[in-house]
């Protein structure tokens, strides 16, 4: 069977590569070809993330007759591909994946191209402190688009030396909140549209089983589809011996422990809105410290504040 030349596995793992190869240290490659390396990455990201929603997205439609179109569709064999232009690419992004900046793509693509077509070395006249906070902000909104992380693309051994430089974006908790709630809205739209192919279907409701539930839970409103999802931490700030009793008049008392903690989790099961960084939820307004009462064992010795 052949292989669909626009599937999005295939862009998956190219943009792997060449973003990883820009990782790659500074003694074992200049400064210029880490720039080149993750200019061509993040269009074949993009045409990853376009191709996750639909395959048809990524192809010039009229390039060899139409025929691109029908591969997309699975309806024609052919190894084959011609996709759109970059600038065709980031356009469609900037459309679907908001608040995906067009311009800031366009830009990194330009001075790619310029410096390998071209006299020009404009890829390397903004800073390492400029420039890279630029690019992985790129990155980190296609792949929210997408619910999927930074560490699943560059490698939990390059993760913190990327997230120190995501962090000195200045938007990046603005942005990444934003792409994070604009695809809950339209994961949830084509679902409710019967919009979603199999395989979007599949992921959507994988994203529920993949994130296990936390040992404290509260369940709030969601923020993006006013259902009700659930602020989560594993870890609690006080816990306390509190006391119940059938009626007020009741001279029997029942001990229980009551928890207090800060969400630094949540997740929503209807639109399957996920922030799983503390700063997203405090972003959200969803990190107010909560009570909450527990079946924990009151009769646990040394860890509650009222012994």
């Amino acid at each position: 069977m052949t292989v669909n030349p626009y599937a999005p596995s295939g862009f998956w793992l190219k943009a792997k590569l060449f973003i990883n190869r820009a990782l790659e240290p500074a003694g074992s490659s200049s400064e210029d070809e880490r720039r080149i390396w993750a200019a061509l990455g993040l269009e074949l990201l993009a045409k990853w993330s376009l191709a996750e929603t639909s395959p048809t997205l990524v192809i010039d439609p009229v390039a060899d007759g139409g025929s691109n179109l029908l591969k997309a569709l699975d309806l024609q064999d052919g190894a084959k591909s011609v996709t759109a232009p970059a600038k065709t690419i980031f356009s469609r992004c900037a459309q679907i994946f908001r608040p995906f900046d067009e311009k800031a793509a366009k830009k990194i693509a330009g001075t790619r191209n310029d410096y390998l077509h071209g006299a020009g070395i404009e890829i390397l006249t903004l800073p390492d402190p400029a420039w890279w906070p630029e690019y992985w902000s790129l990155v980190n909104i296609l792949l929210t688009s997408q619910q999927r992380s930074l560490g699943e693309l560059v490698g939990f051994s390059e993760l913190e030396n990327v997230n120190q430089q995501l962090e000195l974006h200045t938007h990046r908790v603005k942005e990444q909140y934003e792409a994070a709630v604009e695809t809950a809205k339209r994961n949830l739209k084509r679902f409710e549209e019967g919009n979603m192919s199999a395989r979007e279907k599949s992921r959507w409701d994988n994203l529920l089983r993949q994130n296990p539930q936390l040992s404290y839970r509260l369940q709030v409103e969601c923020p993006v589809c006013d259902s009700v999802g659930e602020v989560q931490s594993d870890y609690a700030d006080t816990k306390e011996i509190a006391w119940w009793s059938d009626s007020d008049d009741s001279y029997e008392r029942y001990p229980y422990v009551e928890v207090t903690f800060e969400p630094d989790f949540y997740i929503c099961p209807n639109c399957h809105l996920v922030l799983d960084d503390p700063q997203l939820l405090e972003y959200a307004g969803l990190n107010t410290a909560v009570t909450i009462e527990t079946d924990e064992d009151p009769y646990r010795e040394g860890e509650y504040g009222n012994d």
